[in-house]
């Protein structure tokens, strides 16, 4: 690290009320993650995790997506995911932050562990043992193991509702997740994403399988896939919510719906039905209303 980053590190740790050096060296020798660590979480579905495991109250600070539950909303904020800052994470005096992968830039991250603060991340791929990874871990760094089991059995409760209900759908229905980016600009799912997870999960077929990822798309070209059904965040709404006519649409929250966190199977339940036609208000017609090709 050069000198003068260095000293601009000890200058925010010194308006943290850390003594300089000590604070570093002690957290880095420390392998726990005990009740009296400090942590921070990045990432919405992770917070959330970490809340229902019990161990809420560990947690000072938090980034911009982690909204649910309530108690989150009042903890500090460091920012958006993508975009931390070394001063909003250090002010916090945090023993460690945890994060699915998704936490950046890497400069900050690194200048973070080189002050002390452990950098731990959890399994972040978007699928459902994805899911059940980053409990398990959780669990095991937050001593909080059978709790872990209780949130997967759960979710997996709900999961096994939702194929109970899609066992009666006459064939997969053709779906087009649709959420904001950016400027508000929206983007459809592609494949190795949560919203293709959560389709696929719920008993749909992503028709955006040509590419990973999200990618902005327009109504014609949402129009040309055919979709049965449209799964919609709020945000994205104004853009696309009202243009496509009478295709079924779900919107929903963006955390609910892509969290991946212990509501997993109440969103893959929730789309099931609404996939089943038993009761959204955006609903215009039943996927099972509509005759198979």
């Amino acid at each position: 690290m050069h000198r003068r980053e260095l000293l601009r590190l000890m200058g925010v740790m010194a308006l943290a009320g850390l003594p300089d050096g000590l604070w570093a060296m002690q957290h880095r020798a420390d392998d726990g993650l005990s009740e009296g660590h400090r942590l921070i979480t990045v990432g919405g579905g992770l917070t959330e995790t970490v809340f229902a495991l019990g161990a809420g109250d560990r947690i000072v600070g938090t980034d911009s997506t982690s909204t649910y539950p309530v108690a989150a909303e009042a903890l500090p904020r460091v920012g958006y995911q993508h975009t931390l800052t070394i001063e909003s994470l250090l002010a916090l005096r945090p023993h460690a932050l945890i994060h699915d992968g998704s936490a950046g830039p890497e400069g900050t991250l690194t200048r973070a562990r080189e002050a002390g603060v452990r950098i731990l991340t959890v399994p972040g791929e978007p699928s459902l043992e994805g899911f059940r990874a980053r409990v398990r871990t959780l669990g095991q760094w937050l001593d909080a193991t059978e709790t872990a089991r209780r949130v997967i059995d759960d979710v997996d409760q709900d999961l096994a509702r939702a194929r109970d209900l899609r066992a009666g759908f006459p064939r997969p229905p053709a779906v087009v997740a649709l959420m904001a980016h950016g400027q508000g600009n929206a983007v459809a799912a592609g494949r190795d994403t949560k919203a293709d997870a959560l389709i696929r999960l719920a008993g749909g077929r992503n028709v955006f399988t040509d590419f990973a990822g999200y990618r902005p798309v327009s109504r014609e070209g949402v129009m040309a896939k055919r979709p049965d059904a449209l799964v919609i965040t709020g945000a994205a709404a104004a853009d696309f919510g009202g243009m496509l006519g009478r295709v079924p649409q779900y919107v929903g929250d963006t955390l609910f719906l892509l969290g991946f966190g212990p509501r997993l199977g109440e969103a893959v339940l929730t789309v099931t039905r609404f996939l089943a036609g038993e009761s959204h208000p955006r609903r215009d017609a039943r996927f099972t209303d509509i005759p198979s090709p």
